[in-house]
């Protein structure tokens, strides 16, 4: 690829849960695009594979072992992304968990962690990053928010809470900071992902059908990589007049929505 057709040229990014999924197939994306990427994930394991591929394919990327929920680890994640690779461009808040269960079936404790898992952590990263892009007055925030922020879903009261938060987060976010930032969320469908993965292992053929018939016009499961295309738009300057925004990648799952 040539140094023109890379959308993110110079560009120095920071991806949370970047150790597999969505997370790695944007680093590695990012990284093919000229990004310089901090690889953030609470497994440190996942995080040096994750890099090992960029390495690999000539990319320049740093592996951080972060918990995106604690304000002191997400200030040290910053801190060394900055001092690796010089500055920061771009941060991608992708860390998210859910739970099955109905309200009176789940634990205080479990809805304390999805939030804080989900939502606060885009609050905390962002807090610890807008202050580099204000003193440079440009840079760019992509948040994972999900279909489920957009429709209810049966049994997951807590997860669609907090992914309907991402996306007014994103937006109250968008108008704080622009001009000099620009803040937007994509909102993924059933994406191969590992936690599909296992739910398909357990349920087999009928889950997968299942979770296929979701993304309704397509009536089929995403790639990681057909996401992180979208998060590679929203991070580059080709989407320069694109904030607010809560992008759908879902196969029609949202269509009437």
């Amino acid at each position: 690829m040539t140094d023109a057709g890379r959308r993110l040229a110079g560009k120095r990014t920071l991806i949370t849960a970047a150790g597999s999924g969505i997370g790695r197939a944007s680093a590695i994306l990012f990284a093919e695009h000229g990004a310089a990427v901090a690889v953030a994930d609470i497994n440190a394991a996942a995080a040096a594979e994750t890099v090992a591929a960029i390495a690999a394919a000539g990319g320049r990327a740093v592996a951080i072992e972060a918990d995106a929920s604690r304000w002191d680890s997400v200030q040290a994640m910053v801190d060394r992304a900055v001092a690796e690779l010089g500055g920061l461009d771009v941060l991608f808040n992708n860390v998210g968990i859910g739970k099955r269960g109905h309200v009176h079936e789940l634990d205080e404790d479990d809805w304390d962690r999805i939030m804080d898992v989900t939502l606060k952590s885009v609050f905390l990263c962002s807090k610890a990053v807008v202050p580099h892009f204000l003193a440079q007055q440009h840079g760019a925030i992509v948040n994972t928010a999900s279909t489920y922020g957009i429709l209810a879903a049966p049994s997951f009261s807590t997860y669609c809470t907090a992914k309907a938060g991402v996306i007014m987060l994103t937006k109250t976010m968008a108008l704080d900071y622009g001009p000099h930032i620009r803040v937007n969320c994509i909102c993924p469908g059933v994406t191969n992902t590992p936690v599909i993965q296992g739910n398909i292992a357990r349920g087999g053929q009928a889950e997968r059908e299942r979770l296929e018939t979701l993304n309704r016009a397509l009536h089929r499961i995403a790639e990681p990589v057909e996401v992180a295309r979208t998060a590679l738009f929203l991070a580059s300057d080709e989407a320069s007049f694109v904030t607010g925004a809560a992008l759908v990648v879902d196969g029609g799952q949202t269509i009437d929505a």
